[in-house]
């Protein structure tokens, strides 16, 4: 410690003392003035430095440590007015390799917290105020972008909702805009694994045969064969090879909003080639004939637009099309309802109930693991429980009159 002649501690070089013309008492009012240097500042390339008054000499002494310690340790932030707006629209411009439909769901998630914290600069964000948006959200009722109520959120959606919002201020972080992620910090909410309804084999059958004539029976034939709504949606003619019974998924068909985007599959193991059971082919090849029968009758009003699946004009259907399709397929055929989505569910189960190997079923449904297979998709249906239970091996020993021994 430095002090003076007279013993007391001197001021550091980066504080003064000064006296302001305001008087309280007939005496001038003293702030101690911190002056300290911060380095160079990322964003210029300027050095740039710290002023601030502070009242007392230990306020300023404590600044002054704390700016040191975080210049010495690379985690000192400048001061920056960016809002949260501006970082969220910032980190989703950069976000190039992002498909229309992934930016699409994340404009969509962090809608509230455009609207509830945009206006607030990133750098004051807090867990707090980030708990508060959630307790909300659950309640419901928060405005819409159209000033609508909003349903109460999902533990999911929520969870979905922090996940995007962490990799956005993780960005800041990178930058060095921000000492630390706060939605990190924010405790994510349990959420029930969610329960899949699926078919069983009869019901698989039942289904086929009563949607067998149907104009998109091949698509429920698909579905089934663990193809997703919008890599059925996707599916061309030129994708398909009858002769060699195999079939590409190289296509995703989606919709989101009012657009219908066509891109690349969900994921890199999602592009696979599939060899096609002989029922999967014959359905195939009576749509190519309906399709051509409906060409001869339309002429030059046919759309050839070379998709799979097409209405009785040559034109795909949208990805929600097919879903209200489905459903009213679903009535005709007298089975249980369960979503077009679960038809894949339904794939996946029945394939593990007939003991096709975990890794196969996998790269079968285009996954990127096995475990998750098994953990997702992978459902005991109420037959296959009570086949299991007649196999327990418990095994009670009974004496000849029939009762346990030792009983």
């Amino acid at each position: 410690m430095v002090t003076d002649r007279g013993g007391r501690r001197q001021l550091p070089p980066q504080i003064k003392k000064v006296e302001l013309a305001k008087k309280v008492r007939g005496k001038p009012v003293v702030r101690y003035q911190l002056t300290a240097d911060v380095g160079i500042d990322p964003a210029t390339g300027k050095r740039k430095q710290l002023r601030q008054r502070f009242a007392t000499e230990a306020e300023a002494r404590a600044k002054l440590a704390e700016v040191q310690n975080g210049v010495a340790t690379g985690m000192h932030v400048y001061a920056r007015k960016t809002t949260v707006t501006q970082a969220l629209d910032g980190w989703l411009a950069g976000k190039h390799s992002l498909k229309p439909s992934t930016a699409h769901g994340y404009r969509v998630v962090l809608g509230p917290v455009h609207e509830q914290l945009g206006d607030l600069p990133v750098q004051n964000l807090t867990r707090s105020d980030i708990d508060q948006l959630i307790t909300k959200l659950v309640k419901g009722g928060l405005p819409g972008p159209k000033r609508e109520k909003r349903r109460p959120w999902t533990p999911r959606t929520v969870n979905y909702m922090l996940t995007v919002l962490s990799a956005a201020l993780e960005d800041q972080v990178r930058q060095g805009d921000l000492v630390r992620n706060v939605a990190k910090l924010v405790d994510r909410l349990p959420q029930a694994r969610p329960e899949f309804q699926t078919w069983t084999g009869d019901d698989v059958e039942r289904f086929l045969t009563a949607t067998g004539d149907d104009q998109y029976a091949h698509a429920w034939f698909l579905a089934l064969c663990g193809l997703r709504r919008g890599e059925i949606s996707g599916l061309r003619w030129a994708d398909v090879d009858l002769d060699e019974k195999v079939l590409r998924v190289v296509a995703n068909r989606v919709s989101f909003a009012t657009t219908i985007a066509e891109g690349t599959p969900k994921s890199r193991r999602s592009a696979r080639t599939l060899p096609m059971p002989d029922d999967l082919v014959r359905s195939l090849k009576a749509a190519r004939k309906r399709q051509a029968a409906d060409r001869l009758l339309l002429g030059g009003a046919w759309q050839d637009t070379g998709y799979v699946v097409v209405d009785r004009e040559g034109n795909p259907p949208t990805p929600n099309t097919l879903t209200y399709w489905w459903g009213r397929s679903i009535t005709t055929a007298g089975v249980p309802k369960i979503r077009l989505h679960d038809a894949r569910h339904t794939c996946a189960t029945l394939m593990h109930l007939r003991g096709v190997p975990t890794a196969v079923i996998a790269a079968w449904m285009g996954h990127a693991s096995a475990a998750f297979t098994l953990a997702t998709y992978a459902h005991s249906q109420d037959p296959a429980m009570l086949e299991a239970a007649s196999s327990v091996p418990v095994v009670t020993t009974r004496d000849k009159n029939g009762s346990e021994a030792g009983s």
